[in-house]
């Protein structure tokens, strides 16, 4: 990659403590486990499970695609991309989504007092990533989140996918927010 890797390693910790011991409830799960576009048309919203990069993109986008008005903070954004996630993942993952974006709790109460909706735009980068395998992929992403209320807030995420085998539905394995 073109840029230097920051590892959010520490915030799943400082996450997990803010939290605290109560665990939200967990959505129902759309169960994705095989690949199967066969009758899929273009333009229904549907998400190509069996394209490594859709699924990044809509998961990034679902995990960055803030609903202050409706949603009480970042987790609810990550927990509404669980079909496209790992389940690994998802468990280690949904703490450490309260620090990825420079979005402090109270910037988050005020939007949502102020009922400040949030534009996400996420698109694929041109940097460098490891070569993909059968059932492995890495991309980077540009997100861009744009309160009704400036400043403006850029991130470039480095996401990673993969899928148990080559005809099984490609989930997201990992993020990390970069420096």
């Amino acid at each position: 990659m073109n840029k230097p890797i920051t590892t959010l390693v520490a915030s799943v910790a400082v996450a997990a403590v803010l939290t605290g011991c109560d665990t939200p409830p967990t959505p129902q799960q759309r169960t994705v486990s095989q690949c199967g576009t066969a009758g899929m048309e273009p333009g229904t919203g549907e998400i190509d499970v069996c394209s490594a990069e859709s699924v990044l993109l809509a998961a990034v986008r679902t995990i960055f695609g803030y609903l202050p008005s409706e949603q009480p903070d970042q987790r609810a954004a990550f927990r509404a991309a669980r079909d496209l996630i790992d389940p690994a993942f998802a468990q280690q993952g949904e703490a450490s989504a309260l620090v990825w974006a420079p979005v402090s709790a109270p910037q988050w109460q005020q939007w949502r007092r102020d009922g400040i909706e949030i534009t996400t735009l996420v698109r694929l980068t041109e940097d460098d990533h490891p070569p993909d395998t059968p059932t492995t992929a890495a991309r980077v992403l540009s997100v861009q989140l744009h309160p009704a209320e400036p400043p403006s807030i850029e991130l470039a995420v480095y996401a990673r996918a993969h899928r148990t085998t080559t005809t099984a539905a490609w989930q997201l394995a990992g993020l990390e927010v970069i420096a």
